[in-house]
Order: structure tokens, then C-alpha cells, then sequence
């Protein structure tokens, strides 16, 4: 037999055994059948597809790729549970998951949420995809920017802003002319986040907006882009007699490199009204230690609540600083949501976990959901020495009765355990709450890899 014989043979040899599967019956299913339901698919015409499938004897229904076909047909169909449990028998089948397919049923019950009638819920489905970070999700962004809640509309703009892409978006640029003022600030908070001069003329004529919060995020991108009259506007602003204008402007200032920042923030540290004390606090978050601790630490006296926690919160980004100390000392705050807070500035600053151990046994086990949830999030900020014990305590929180602490359980254990908190994740899939399935979905959608 000559070469050119022997290639040809091999050939058609090739060819065949690569379309058997399609060529003969598969698994009790027809090639024609399989073609047609394929094709249905292809067609967008999913529940007739379901309907073909459902024709299919049990080995036939059993074939990977027709298990596969199924799972994707009932997750464009709006019935993730129902590929859920599809996706669970061809793991069983083939011993291991299809990182691919896990992909999609879990952005399945993400997106099925966003256009569900319950606000909290489309809430929960944006909150889970604002996590992904994925330029993959902006499609599902732009489309909430039409929602009918200011709320749910300020997240999907706030997901745009976070991506190079998002912020170049048409869509996100015209929400300027929103009437929420949560959606203009966070388009607003977006344009600060580049160096994109073409948004000047957008933002301008919103210097004279009506709500001081808007005024103040515009002038905040003007003076980003270096213009200086904005951030005079700015330091004006932060000196307001207003207290809204006064807290507004300082959390802006403090992004923006400025020697009168220092002033500004100590002044404020004293002022009579609590939410401009709280935002010093936070805004001494950005200062360098030497600077910052000695305040923090008298505000981790401030007979309010929430400007203690804002002070506990910027002591745990003082790196190299003697912020553990003074937070050591707040584990006996009279406040369990401070002693929370205080949690996670510690494990932040990589603290031994003994430190906190005896304080986090005692709020996982209070009565307020706030706080067991606020628990789950400071346990989030473990670093990898602490992250064993963590972990168990999180796997005692993601079973509380309460979906809100779940919710904060799920995103810690994503955030401390990557990869490895994939089988966690897969099970939440399965809770009883939508919101929990869907802060899971967006859980493992950033830590499952699409190359994997």
C-alpha cells in the first residue's frame, strides 16, 4: 500500500471514530434526535428542547453531553434549582466537576434574581455581581440601570464603576441624569476612579446640582482631574457649617493628596455632630500611622457607636503602627457591633487569633443577627496564619438561622479560602433563602476559574 494510501485510510479511520457518537445511537437517543434537540436549543426554543429531552429513555438522558444540553436549557429557561440538580448527576457520573457548566449554574442563580419583584432580592443578585468584578457582567449592569428601584440602580452603577469597561459604558454615562441621587454619586465615585478628561463637561453643569452629595462627587472628579478650582470647592466644602457638606467632602479629600487634609481632619475629629466625627475617623484611615493612631485612639472613645466602629476600622489598616494596643483594649467595649468591628481591624493587622478567639465565641452566639453577621465579615479579614481557626468559626455561621449572617459567611470564607472554599460554596447553592444561592453563585464565580 503506497503512502499516499495509508494517509487517506487514516484519514477516513480518523473520521470515523470522531463521529460515531453522532453517527450511531447514543446511549438509546438517535443522532437525529440529539441533532434536533441541539438544534431546538440553538433556536432559543429551550422549552420545546426540555420537552425533546424529556423523551429521551434514562441512558440515553444519562449522557454527559445531553445532561450538559439539559442543565443549560433549564438555566436559560430561569430554573436554576432544576440545573442544579442536573449539574449534581453529572458530577456523580463523572467523578469530578466541570468547572465550565459549574460556571453557568452558578451565574444561573445570580441573574435569575435581577429581575425577580422583591427589591432586596434583584439587591442581592447586583451585590453578587458587583463581587465578580468581570467584564462579563456589564450586560446585567446596564440592564439595572433601568430598574425600577433608585436602590437597586445605585448597585448596578456602582458594579459599572468598579470596570475600565463599565465607566466607558454609554449607559453608565447617561445614569448621570438619574433622579436617584445614589445613582449620580456612584457614576460620579466611577469617574474619579480614572484619568478620563472627556467627563468634564459631564460633570460640570452637576457642581450647581440641588443635593450637596452630588455637588461635592463632582467636584471631588474635577479635582481628581487636577482641576484646581474644584478642589478649592472641596476644602471649602470640608469646612462647611453644613454637616452634610462637611462629611461629604472630607471622605473625598482624603483621596486626594493634599497638605491641608491633616488640619482639616483634626478639626473635624472634634466636631460636635457624630457623622463628622465618623468620617475623620475614616478619613484617618488614609493618613500614615504616626499621624493617625493617637487620634483613632481617643475616637475609640467616642460615646457614639458608629464613630468608634469607624475609628476601629481605620486603626486595623495601620500597619507597622502600635494600632493593637488600643484595639486590644476595645474587646471589652460596651458595644458588641464596636467589639465586632474591633475583630477584624485585629486579624487585619494579622493578630493572633487567641487574642480575639474568646470574643468571637461569645457574639456568634448573641441574640442580634447584625452582629453574629458583622462577626462573619470581620471574620473575612484573616490573613493566612489565621486562617484555619477562622474558617471554623465561619462553618458555625454559615449554617446560622438567619440568611443576612449566612450571607456574610459565604463571602468570608470566599475571601479567605479562594479556591479551596469551592465545595462550601456548592452546597450553599442549595439553602433554602434566594439571596444565600445567589450571594454563593457570585461567590464562586470568583473563586472558580473559567480556564480551570
Amino acid at each position: 500500500m503506497s503512502a499516499l494510501t495509508i494517509r487517506q485510510a487514516a484519514i477516513v479511520l480518523f473520521a470515523l471514530v470522531w463521529l460515531l457518537p453522532i453517527l450511531e445511537p447514543a446511549c438509546g437517543g438517535t443522532a437525529s434526535d440529539l441533532q434536533k434537540i441541539q438544534t431546538l436549543y440553538d433556536k432559543t426554543e429551550y422549552q420545546k428542547a426540555l420537552e425533546e429531552l424529556a423523551k429521551l429513555d434514562a441512558e440515553a438522558s444519562s449522557a454527559p453531553d445531553v445532561r450538559r444540553l439539559k442543565v443549560r436549557t433549564l438555566l436559560r429557561l430561569g430554573n436554576p434549582k432544576d440545573a442544579l440538580t442536573e449539574y449534581d448527576k453529572l458530577t456523580q457520573m463523572l467523578k469530578q466537576d466541570d468547572r465550565l457548566i459549574l460556571r453557568e449554574v452558578a451565574l444561573g442563580f445570580v441573574v435569575v434574581l435581577t429581575k425577580d419583584m422583591r427589591e432586596q432580592m434583584r439587591g442581592a443578585a447586583y451585590t453578587a455581581l458587583k463581587e465578580w468584578q468581570s467584564p462579563d457582567a456589564i450586560p446585567f449592569f446596564e440592564d439595572g440601570l433601568s430598574d425600577g428601584s433608585g436602590l437597586v440602580r445605585a448597585l448596578a452603577a456602582e458594579g459599572l464603576a468598579k470596570l475600565d469597561a463599565g465607566r466607558r459604558s454609554t449607559k453608565f454615562r447617561q445614569a448621570l441624569g438619574d433622579q436617584a441621587v445614589l445613582v449620580k454619586e456612584a457614576v460620579l465615585k466611577g469617574f474619579a476612579k480614572a484619568d478620563d478628561a472627556s467627563v468634564v463637561s459631564l460633570v460640570e453643569p452637576l457642581l450647581k446640582d440641588p443635593e450637596v452629595r452630588v455637588r461635592v462627587a463632582a467636584a471631588e472628579v474635577l479635582c481628581h482631574l487636577k482641576r484646581s478650582k474644584a478642589c478649592d470647592l472641596l476644602l471649602r466644602y470640608a469646612k462647611a457649617p453644613n454637616p452634610d457638606e462637611r462629611t461629604s467632602a472630607i471622605r473625598a479629600l482624603v483621596t486626594q493628596p493634599s497638605s491641608s487634609v491633616y488640619s482639616i481632619l483634626m478639626e473635624a475629629s472634634q466636631h460636635k455632630q457624630p457623622s463628622v466625627r465618623g468620617a475623620a475617623a475614616t478619613g484617618f484611615g488614609h493618613m500614615s500611622s504616626t499621624q493617625a493612631v493617637l487620634v483613632l485612639t481617643r475616637l475609640l472613645r467616642d460615646p457614639l457607636t458608629p464613630v468608634r466602629i469607624a475609628a476601629a476600622v481605620s486603626l486595623g489598616k495601620m500597619q507597622g503602627s502600635d494600632a493593637r494596643s488600643p484595639l486590644i483594649n476595645a474587646l471589652d467595649d460596651r458595644d458588641s457591633a464596636v467589639r465586632a468591628f474591633v475583630i477584624g481591624a485585629l486579624l487585619e493587622l494579622d493578630e493572633r487569633y487567641e487574642i480575639v478567639a474568646s470574643s468571637v465565641r461569645t457574639l456568634i452566639n448573641t441574640k442580634e443577627p447584625a452582629v453574629r453577621a458583622a462577626v462573619a465579615r470581620a471574620l473575612g479579614h484573616a490573613g493566612q496564619a489565621n486562617r484555619e481557626p477562622a474558617r471554623s468559626a465561619l462553618m458555625l455561621l454559615v449554617q446560622d438561622t438567619v440568611p443576612r449572617v449566612r450571607i456574610a459567611a459565604i463571602r468570608s470564607i470566599a475571601k479567605i479560602e479562594g479556591a479551596s472554599a469551592r465545595e462550601i460554596l456548592q452546597i450553599s447553592l442549595h439553602d433554602e433563602d434566594d439571596a444565600v444561592r445567589a450571594t454563593a453563585g457570585g461567590a464562586l464565580l470568583t473563586v472558580v476559574a473559567p480556564n480551570e
